[in-house]
């Protein structure tokens, strides 16, 4: 700047730059990479997903082949057949089919549209109960009209068996005891008292009997 000293002073119409400027000074932090000839920089790498090819690479592999259906050049072979569908039809070739043809009834009682005799006709309808030679004209009972004669009108009663239940002997219906309700070991009547049995432990050889004088 100018006029800030003693050195360069101000001329008549000339102002004061240092107080009008307010931008700052020389404090910008400079890269240590830059230089006068543009930035300095070692090669720099990132981790990314690989880029997809713009073609994409569709060779088939050694798995794709079938060798074994290869017929040997120069080899006889058997027929070989395969099902599909039905080719169609052209548009021009519209056949009709057999099933659209009908032939005329040389068969039958009546035939319309065929120059030929029609045969006989016969129906399966039911028996005229009138005329017929199995008519019963003097309306006589048949053998069925007739009951069955029961023999033990006029003869011996012949014995009629019947299903009931079973009959019981008649007796004394109180309960008795069996054997097993005894128990005679338990009398005592002749004997001061029953009989006593324990089970203990077996006395040692070398034990002082009890002598009692």
């Amino acid at each position: 700047s100018s006029g800030i000293n003693a050195e360069w002073p101000l001329r008549p119409g000339d102002k004061d730059i240092s107080k009008i400027d307010d931008s700052p000074g020389p404090k910008y932090g400079v890269a240590d990479v830059m230089t006068t000839k543009g930035p300095v920089r070692n090669p720099q790498f990132s981790l990314a997903s690989r880029q997809r090819d713009p073609i994409p690479f569709n060779t088939p592999g050694p798995g794709s082949y079938q060798v074994e259906k290869c017929n040997v050049p120069g080899e006889r072979r058997s027929s070989a057949f395969s099902m599909g569908m039905r080719t169609r039809y052209r548009k021009r070739d519209q056949v009709p089919a057999p099933s659209q043809y009908s032939l005329p009834v040389t068969m039958g009682s009546k035939l319309t549209t065929s120059n030929m005799r029609a045969s006989r006709a016969f129906g399966f309808n039911s028996k005229p109960k009138k005329g017929g030679y199995d008519e019963d004209l003097a309306g006589t009972p048949g053998p069925n009209n007739y009951a069955t004669h029961d023999d033990n009108v006029n003869r011996v009663k012949a014995p009629i068996p019947s299903l009931a239940t079973r009959t019981y002997i008649p007796g004394d219906p109180t309960l008795k005891p069996g054997p097993g309700a005894y128990s005679p070991e338990k009398v005592t009547i002749h004997k001061p008292r029953a009989p006593g049995f324990n089970v203990g432990v077996k006395h040692s050889e070398y034990t002082t009997p009890l002598i009692v004088e």
